[in-house]
This record gives C-alpha cells, sequence and structure tokens, in this order.
C-alpha cells in the first residue's frame, strides 16, 4: 500500500537555498550574454557547414530525456504518483519522438530528403514534439492538484511503467504517421506547419512557467 506523498524526502521537493538560486541566476546571466553576443557581434559571421551538427544535437536530446524519464520513473516508484508518472510518459514521448524526426530531417541521411516523409514532415513532427510535451505538462499540473485519494497509483509499478511507456509509443507512431502522411494532404510551400510549430514552442515554454 502506498503511503502519502508528505512521508518520504524527496530532494526535488526542498525549496532551493540561497546558493542555488544565486548559481542559477548566474547561469541565466551567462546565457544571456552569450545570446547578446551571437546576436550582436557575431551576427554577420557565416559559420561553415557542420553535417553531423544535426545528428548530435538529436542524439544529445535522445539521452538527457531518456535519463530525465528514468529519474522520474524511480521518483514514481518511490511516491506511487500519478502526476510523477504522467510528467516521465511526457518525457518519453519527446525522447521518441525524436527518432521519427531526425529520420525526416534532409539531407541527414539522404542529400536533399529525408528518409521518411516529405519536406514538411520534419515541421509537423516538431510541431508534434512541442504541443505534444505541452499536453503532458498541463495533465501533470491537473492531476497534481487533484483530491489526494486519486493523485496515487495504487496498482503495482512496473505495470504502470510498461503501460506507461507502451501508450507513449503509440501515441508516437500515431503522430510520425500523421506527420509522414500530411505530405500529400499540404504543398511544399505551405506556412501551417511553421506557424504551427512557432504557436507550439511558445506555448511549451509558458508551461514550464
Amino acid at each position: 500500500m502506498a503511503a502519502p506523498e508528505e512521508e518520504f524526502f524527496v530532494l526535488s521537493d526542498l525549496s532551493p537555498g540561497l546558493t542555488q538560486k544565486r548559481v542559477a541566476l548566474a547561469v541565466v546571466f551567462g546565457l544571456l550574454v552569450l545570446v547578446f553576443i551571437a546576436a550582436g557581434p557575431l551576427s554577420g559571421v557565416q559559420p561553415r557547414r557542420i553535417d553531423a551538427f544535426v545528428p548530435a544535437y538529436t542524439t544529445a536530446m535522445f539521452v538527457n530525456d531518456s535519463i530525465t524519464a528514468i529519474l522520474l520513473f524511480a521518483q514514481f516508484s518511490i511516491l506511487r504518483s500519478r502526476a510523477i508518472l504522467i510528467i516521465a510518459s511526457g518525457y518519453v514521448f519527446t525522447a521518441l519522438i525524436l527518432i521519427p524526426w531526425i529520420l525526416a530531417f534532409p539531407g541527414v541521411f539522404v542529400p536533399g530528403r529525408g528518409l521518411i516523409g516529405g519536406l514538411q514532415s520534419t515541421s509537423w513532427l516538431y510541431f508534434s514534439w512541442h504541443a505534444g510535451f505541452s499536453m503532458f505538462v498541463i495533465g501533470y499540473a491537473l492531476v497534481k492538484g487533484a483530491d489526494p485519494d486519486r493523485r496515487l497509483w495504487r496498482g503495482t509499478v512496473g505495470a504502470a511503467i510498461f503501460l506507461s511507456v507502451a501508450l507513449t509509443t503509440v501515441l508516437v507512431l500515431a503522430a510520425a504517421y500523421v506527420c509522414v502522411l500530411l505530405k500529400r494532404c499540404c504543398p511544399a510551400s505551405s506556412w501551417i506547419p511553421y506557424a504551427l510549430a512557432r504557436r507550439g514552442l511558445m506555448w511549451g515554454r509558458l508551461s514550464h512557467l
């Protein structure tokens, strides 16, 4: 039988100390300085093309999201919190959707096009990537604020994690299939996926606030 969340000592529940706040502030200001340098004095510099950038970026994102999901699943096994299970599934989603995204990215595996989909498939997958994760964040917030009796998972941990990963995998496959299929519905010059991707990224950032 799962115990209440308050009976466990979890590092993520602790408030940050003064030192942690100062370090976070220093990192933010450091990143802002780098952005201003890149947008200012270095804006006119044209770097050479690096073909390995997109695969390296995708691999780093996949590893980062996978590790985050594993850590959240480990925390779920302690707290049995449905909210944590939902956000862990969100990170599984962002990790798995990178696979069709990189396969559809033009020029990574085949010059001038991707292995799957059309020229817009990458944009549609990018939109699905960020909009989908935002839905998981919304679900996390709604379940976290639910009644105490509904916040805890009553079944086994293994079954919950297996079901979570399985359903998320099916969702990714469905999203990838739809995004690849859209190449037949929209012309190559359509602005729709790019506009939706920008809005999805904006809502994804706002959902983290």
